[in-house]
């Protein structure tokens, strides 16, 4: 990806990317998904997690590069000319390796000519100015994954999720959310934004016990979109692009959910789901922004998702929340909170 010239034509790129993905993979895009690192997106020196769509096209470029390391570092990081990032240690990047773009958005002050952080943008309103006295601007920046930079550690894995298995989490949300799960549906799995319920086939109908909680938290998902929680449009019939657009916010929702759980869908969920492949290609081709808005909500319902798990705690949450959707400035739909 050469460096991209404007907002559209670096989210032109990303939907076509993934829509060939779906064209190739259908719902299987998951599995590599799942196989391409493991772990979320994140810088190597600072360790901070890429997140929204930056996440999201990292993880994408990984499943077709076939990187295994979510490590990811910019060139200054990797020529450390002042030894201020790995001081004993010579990177190098592989001859012929290829940049991968992210996105950054910032506020821009009109009126003093300058670029802002988030917080000196809150400050500056808190402070009595007008939003209409900001813009949005956005700065693209090539980063390289570790696979192609020679010289740098072994990746260390920690444990995954600690003090928490995947049941247990399912068991957490359902209570933390106050959605009950009925073990019920037959040979059916869903979640009834009517009455606020999930109703699953047993779990021995499943293939694993690993395919079943999968499961589970897809529909836990769905949840996340009800009035007294995210308040998402829900309730669109089957084949519908409502309907459609939400089973793609779950199925993001329930990947990004996925980078410390071992855990993937059933074989006979992602065929239940194939009808939908199609109603995505089309509609992620024909307006780029649909992607861009589905990784926002699918990040929103997963963070949402970590606080009533007791992943992290509710200021964690508010934090993650305000860094995401509370910025009210011209344009700011557009911002997807990149680091």
């Amino acid at each position: 990806m050469s460096k991209p010239k404007n907002k559209d034509e670096y989210r032109k790129e990303m939907a076509e990317a993934f829509a060939r993905v779906l064209e190739e993979k259908g719902l299987s895009w998951k599995k590599e998904w799942r196989g391409s690192g493991g772990g979320a997106p994140h810088n190597a020196i600072t360790k901070a997690n890429y997140r929204g769509s930056n996440a999201f096209w990292l993880k994408l470029v990984s499943a077709m590069k076939g990187y295994n390391d979510p490590r990811w570092v910019t060139m200054v990081q990797i020529m450390d000319n002042d030894a201020k990032y790995h001081p004993k240690q010579k990177w190098h990047l592989k001859a012929g390796s290829k940049a991968t773009y992210v996105e950054y958005w910032y506020p821009f002050d009109l009126k003093e000519k300058k670029a802002l952080t988030w917080d000196q943008y809150k400050q500056e309103i808190q402070s009595g100015r007008r939003e209409d006295e900001f813009r949005l601007s956005t700065r693209y920046t090539p980063v390289f994954n570790a696979c192609d930079v020679e010289g740098m550690p072994e990746l260390s894995i920690p444990d995954q999720t600690p003090g928490i298995e995947i049941d247990e989490l399912v068991a957490k949300l359902s209570e933390g959310m106050g959605v009950p799960i009925y073990l019920d549906g037959g040979d059916e799995a869903y979640y009834s934004p009517y009455k606020d319920e999930i109703h699953l086939p047993t779990p021995g109908s499943f293939k694993n016990q690993y395919a079943f909680n999968a499961t589970a938290l897809h529909e836990l998902s769905h949840s996340t979109g009800h009035p007294s929680r995210l308040n998402r449009i829900q309730g669109g019939f089957f084949g519908s692009s409502q309907y459609a657009y939400e089973e793609l916010v779950a199925e993001m929702c329930s990947c990004f959910m996925g980078y410390g759980l071992e855990a993937e869908a059933s074989s006979e969920h992602l065929d239940n789901h194939k009808a939908y492949v199609q109603s995505w290609i089309q509609a992620i081709r024909e307006k780029p922004e649909t992607l861009i808005k589905a990784i926002r909500d699918a990040q929103g319902a997963a963070s949402f998702m970590d606080w009533k798990a007791g992943l992290i705690s509710e200021k964690e949450y508010e934090a993650e929340k305000d860094k995401t959707f509370e910025v009210k400035i011209k344009d700011s739909r557009s911002r997807d909170d990149a680091r």
